[in-house]
């Protein structure tokens, strides 16, 4: 039976054990998915106290995903560009011992809601990005792997750039990083035709942030990766565009990639959607 879990710092409320249990039912395999919850401080522990319980993989989320890198033994490209995972696959070598796999499905996730919006990445495309932790990494390379412009706008800039830094030399000329004020955020909205929101819901409580919204092209689509309770930006992005969507296409999409990794047969999204409530994709349109 496989077993396999989600690590966070508050999953009690997590939509990914119905993902994956969803999964399993229509891969026909019998398997067993928790939600649990850690503390920064038993982190490293729990993820090796899992491996040694048998469990086969574990997702991880905010705010482990760059400790989850480090533990790995093993990295996807992915993961070394970005420096963070959002996915641990356990193995065990020849000799035995214990082997952590570490990938990032959190870019291809991205890309395939953004396609399910009409949506699709060219070298024309300019997409303003806010945020810089360990989910908008996968997001970054992901988009600008498809020759996207994308401005950077974090609260930090630090870490900002860190995200261009690593990605690969050829990609960073189209990545531009500024701090997030509600000025700067208007300016870069002008001509946005993507806007990625990769902060938590909360970010949007601030007004200032939400005016800037008004700035925005009714055209444009926007994707903020928190999902549950509607957000300010949910709000101020209704007023501007018809075109916004919420995190949780995002994450059925990557836990249908991360599923692939780790069990090396990918199930099909539509039970993945149903078992969340929300309706799977059309086929996709190409805009």
């Amino acid at each position: 039976m496989i077993r396999a879990a989600v690590l966070g710092q508050d999953v009690s409320r997590s939509q990914s054990p119905a993902i994956h249990g969803a999964a399993y039912a229509a891969l026909k395999l019998e398997g067993r998915y928790e939600a649990v919850s850690v503390d920064a401080a038993h982190f490293r522990r729990r993820v090796k106290d899992l491996a040694g319980e048998g469990y086969r993989y574990v997702n991880v989320t905010i705010p482990y995903k760059r400790r989850a890198a480090q533990l790995a033994t093993k990295r996807s490209p992915a993961v070394e560009m970005t420096g963070a995972a959002n996915t641990l696959v356990f193995r065990r070598s020849r000799a035995g011992g214990l082997e952590i796999f570490a990938d990032n499905t959190d870019g291809e996730g991205l890309i395939a809601a953004l396609a399910d919006m009409g949506v699709r990445l060219t070298s024309r495309t300019r997409v303003v990005m806010i945020g810089a932790g360990g989910a908008a990494a996968g997001a970054l390379l992901a988009m600008a792997k498809r020759g996207a412009h994308v401005s950077v706008l974090a609260r930090r800039p630090a870490p900002a750039r860190a995200l261009r830094a690593r990605l690969p030399e050829r990609w960073r000329p189209r990545v531009t990083t500024a701090t997030l004020t509600a000025r700067a955020l208007t300016g870069a909205l002008q001509e946005a035709d993507v806007v990625v929101s990769a902060v938590p819901a909360a970010a949007w409580d601030d007004p200032a942030l939400c005016q800037a919204i008004e700035k925005l092209p009714k055209t444009a689509a926007v994707l903020e990766m928190a999902y549950g309770a509607s957000s300010g930006l949910a709000k101020a992005a209704s007023t501007r565009t018809p075109r916004y969507q919420n995190g949780l296409p995002m994450l059925v999409h990557q836990a249908a990639h991360a599923i692939g990794v780790a069990l090396r047969k990918k199930p099909p999204v539509a039970p993945l959607f149903r078992a969340v409530g929300h309706p799977p994709p059309k086929a996709r349109r190409r805009s």
